[in-house]
This record gives structure tokens, C-alpha cells and sequence, in this order.
């Protein structure tokens, strides 16, 4: 007990400095891994002394100690929900689990960086994908096995997903698991969405469909339940940024140049999901009121490492030309108000008398309305994952005003009815983690349940109702190896980098 004692009051006391490290790390392993070691030394060296310099200013916000019952308590929601969204392969994986398992299977059986074919005329195709949250787990896989590699990422994704709630309740200042709840179970209104304007599917019985895809799957914004349970990799560190960035609340230089390093590193991890990021940087950077100190108070080489993290993040992203197709798609206004209403709309609307001042506020919905006009890359991906930062900011602002009663009770009320018909969307994703998963382990026998796939495939059929998906199954593992993919989607992970100034500069050969 005194063990947990002390290790509660640590993680309080260096909760910010831990989540750096957090941050950090993958992206180091990245630098040995696939940057030349000329190259590579001499940039982990920069981001060491950076973060030493981050370390020294000692300007962290400290929250009060949490006491430990409760910290076990939310630990154990907070693992439980982890375990169901099928990372580390324990419980039901939904349909993108095929991607991101044979992702993670070549970080951790091939070479880095990852080359598929190297002939000495031709292209040469390597895995351009953001790989940096899988990092730590591949490394471990590669020397202890591929076992050992799902645990420590299902460690990793709880550890992340707890310094998240962590930071979460330094902005709300209330329970952990109150936060902790409201982070799993904060969605948009799809229930209503499903009941009357879905067309053939989603339906609301039985209650394990795909809410979300009600509006026919072009609009779409992701509960955080959601996104955990589908895009995990993306999510969780863009999560941890925002929240790092949200209980950080002093405002001057240096603070906002440890924001703009966190944001590196959220473009490392999740490029789509930083730039819906950028906009409430740019507010914290234009409400700094003490000018005259602002270039005597910034640190150069913490601006060398935000620079070196962020261009070669995006020399080695954009090695890969299939994920820089870019456009505008016309959506009809009514569809348009609909959907911003239902995802959202609501919410922000309500917020309008307590929040009207708040910059935040006005740009939390000017995304929001705007986002579905955008194309970036393959399919509906930047509504998606960009809008995870301005949903946040929205969870928050909804969270401080029903839990601080900054607001009239009518509207706490009404609050708190649309927050429990939100709810349904991420307990249909949990109800179809638990069904699946009971039926895999409890109903079927050994005999009935399906054999894992170790052949490698070439293509991969589109994604159907995700309660059908691999029946008599619970792993997502169709695809095994992404060697010798080629259909459209294989092209957001695999790309030919012969002529690329990453490869050509940059990369370990």
C-alpha cells in the first residue's frame, strides 16, 4: 500500500514531466531507426537538451494529491475500456485492426525503417505511415517476441490513455473518474442521426452497430470511445497533446514554446489531428500579454527542436504521395446542418451563454462547421482525425460548465440528458467489443473459433457492418504482412521513395 502511496503522489508531482518522456521517446527510436546515424545523433542530442531545458523551467501545473483509491479505481476503468477496444489483441478488434496489426507485425519482424523492395533500379517501397505510437512496443516485440510486443502496447495505450484523464482533471478540477467517464463516454447525438436519417444501416437494434455512419459514412466525427477502438495510434498521443497543452494554463513564452514543442511532436504522431490543433495555438500565441519579454524568455534550441521534429516528420511523411491528394467535397446545407448539429451543434450552442467570450469557444465550432468541406488523403480521414481537437476542447468546455454549474440549472439539466443519449454511441462500440468477445471465449469452442490468417494477402475487402466482420473471431489479422498489398488503401501505408528527399538525405540504409 505504501508502495501505490508513493507511486500515486510521484506521477502527481511529475505528471508533466513523465508525459514529455512519453511523447518523447517514440520519436527518438524513430531518429535511431530510421535516420542515418550522422543524422541521427546529433538530432537526439538536440531533443535531450531540449527537454532538459523544459525540465529546468519547473513551471509545471501541480494538482493536488490524488488519493490512492481513487487513482486504482479510475486505473482499472480506464484498462478495462483498453482491454475491450481490442489493443493487444484480447478482446474483439473492429475492421481497421487488419491495417494497423500487419503495421505493427513488420515494425516489429522487418529491418528499420521498413523496406518491402530495394532493387537497384525501380522503386523502392518502404512503410510510410505514422508509426511512431508503435514504436516502443516493436522494439520490445523484436527482441522478446510478437506476444510480449501486444502486451507492452496494451500497457502503453493504458499508461497514455491514464496521463490523458490525468491531465484532463487538472483542467476540469474534479474526480478522476468523473473525467475519466466523461472522456469515454462524451459523444455527438448519432443516436438520433440513426433513428431518422440513416438509411439501411445503422439501426438501433441490435445495439452493437456502427452509430457514426449514419449520415452515410462521407460525414462522420468519432466519439473518443470511437476513436480508441478504431484508430488507437492516432488517437491516444493526440489526446495526451491536447491535454498536456489544455492543463497547462500559464501563458507566456516559454510556456508557449513548450506548447509548440508538443504540438511537434502531435504532428509526428497524428499530422491530420495537429493541424485541428493549430488553431487554438495560434489564440494562446495572440493573447500573450507581456511582448517585451517574449524574445528574452524563448529558448532557441527548444525552437531547433520543434523545427528538426516537425520537418522530418513531414520529409518522411510526405515521402509518401498518395497521402497528400488534397480538395474540397460539396456537401448540400441541409446535410451540412444536420450533421453539425447532431455531432456537435448542440453542444456548442448551449455553451454560447457561459462560453461567448471565450476565442476557444468561436473556434471549437467554426472547425467544426468547416472541417467537412476538406479532403486530405484517401477517403473521409482529415473529418475524422482532425476533428479531434477541436471535440476535445468542445468535451472540456461542456465538462467545466455541468461540472463547475457555471450555467443555469435548466441547462445543466438539458446537459446532462444529451450527454446520456450520447452515451449510446460509444455503448454500442463497447457492447460489440463485450458480445464478440463473450462469444469468442464462453460460447465458442476451440473447434468453431477461426484460425489466425498467416498468409500473406494482397488485397482486403471493404469493411461491412463491424459486428459481422471475421466471425468466430476476435483479431482483425486478415492481411498478416503489408509486403504484398495492392489494392487503394495499401497505398496510405506503402509508397515508392526512390526520389524522395527523405530517402535520399535522410534515411538508413
Amino acid at each position: 500500500m505504501a508502495g501505490c502511496v508513493a507511486l500515486s503522489l510521484f506521477m502527481v508531482k511529475h505528471l508533466s514531466r513523465i508525459t514529455y518522456l512519453y511523447l518523447t521517446i517514440p520519436f527518438i527510436i524513430f531518429c535511431m531507426g530510421w535516420l542515418r546515424l550522422s543524422v541521427a545523433i546529433p538530432v537526439v542530442a538536440v531533443i535531450v537538451w531540449a527537454l532538459w531545458q523544459i525540465f529546468k523551467q519547473e513551471q509545471f501545473e501541480q494538482s493536488s494529491p490524488v488519493p490512492v483509491r481513487w487513482l486504482l479505481i479510475t486505473a482499472l476503468i480506464i484498462g478495462l475500456w483498453v482491454f475491450l477496444s481490442g489493443v493487444g489483441g484480447y478482446a474483439f478488434q473492429n475492421w481497421d485492426h487488419h491495417w494497423r496489426n500487419a503495421v505493427f507485425r513488420d515494425l516489429v519482424t522487418n529491418g528499420w525503417p521498413v523496406i518491402y523492395s530495394s532493387p537497384e533500379r525501380g522503386p523502392i517501397t518502404m512503410l510510410v505511415y505514422y508509426v511512431g505510437y508503435w514504436l516502443p512496443a516493436a522494439l520490445a516485440g523484436r527482441i522478446l517476441g510478437w506476444g510480449v510486443a501486444n502486451f507492452i502496447l496494451f500497457l502503453w495505450t493504458w499508461f497514455g490513455v491514464l496521463l490523458t484523464v490525468l491531465h484532463l482533471n487538472l483542467k476540469l478540477k474534479t474526480s478522476l473518474v468523473k473525467s475519466a467517464l466523461l472522456l469515454i463516454f462524451f459523444s455527438g447525438l448519432d443516436v438520433i442521426g440513426a433513428l431518422l436519417f440513416a438509411k439501411d444501416y445503422p439501426t438501433l437494434w441490435p445495439p452493437v452497430q456502427h452509430l457514426e455512419i449514419w449520415s452515410g459514412g462521407d460525414l462522420q466525427y468519432s466519439s473518443f470511445t470511437t476513436q480508441l477502438f478504431w484508430v488507437f495510434n492516432q488517437a491516444v498521443p493526440a489526446w495526451l497533446c491536447i491535454a498536456l497543452i489544455l492543463s497547462t494554463v500559464r501563458n507566456d513564452a516559454q510556456t508557449l514554446s513548450q506548447k509548440g514543442f508538443v504540438w511537434a511532436l502531435s504532428f509526428f504522431f497524428a499530422p491530420l489531428a495537429s493541424i485541428g490543433l493549430i488553431p487554438y495555438l495560434m489564440i494562446d500565441f495572440f493573447t500573450l500579454t507581456d511582448w517585451k519579454s517574449f524574445f528574452k524568455s524563448i529558448r532557441v534550441g527548444l525552437l531547433l527542436a520543434i523545427g528538426i521534429i516537425f520537418l522530418l516528420s513531414y520529409f518522411f511523411f510526405s515521402s509518401n504521395t498518395a497521402a497528400q491528394e488534397r480538395g474540397f467535397q460539396l456537401i448540400a446545407l441541409k446535410d451540412l446542418l444536420v450533421f453539425f448539429l447532431l455531432d456537435g451543434g448542440i453542444f456548442w450552442l448551449m455553451l454560447a451563454p457561459s462560453k461567448w467570450r471565450d476565442p476557444r469557444w468561436a473556434v471549437t465550432g467554426i472547425l467544426l462547421l468547416l472541417m467537412p468541406f476538406i479532403q486530405l488523403g484517401n477517403g473521409r480521414d482529415f473529418v475524422m482525425r482532425a476533428s479531434i481537437a477541436p471535440l476535445f476542447y468542445l468535451m472540456t468546455m461542456v465538462g467545466e460548465t455541468i461540472l463547475n454549474k457555471v450555467t443555469s440549472r435548466g441547462l445543466i439539466i438539458t446537459f446532462y440528458v444529451l450527454l446520456v443519449l450520447g452515451a449510446l454511441t460509444p455503448l454500442y462500440e463497447i457492447n460489440r467489443s463485450v458480445s464478440r468477445t463473450y462469444e469468442y471465449y464462453v460460447v465458442l469452442d476451440e473447434t468453431q473459433r477461426a484460425q489466425p490468417n498467416v498468409e500473406a494477402a494482397t488485397h482486403l475487402e471493404k469493411g461491412g457492418a463491424p459486428e459481422l466482420e471475421h466471425p468466430n473471431a476476435i483479431l482483425a489479422d486478415d492481411i498478416y504482412t503489408l509486403a504484398y498489398m495492392q489494392d487503394k488503401l495499401s497505398k496510405n501505408f506503402i509508397a515508392n521513395v526512390r526520389q524522395s528527399l527523405y530517402y535520399r538525405y535522410l534515411s538508413a540504409r
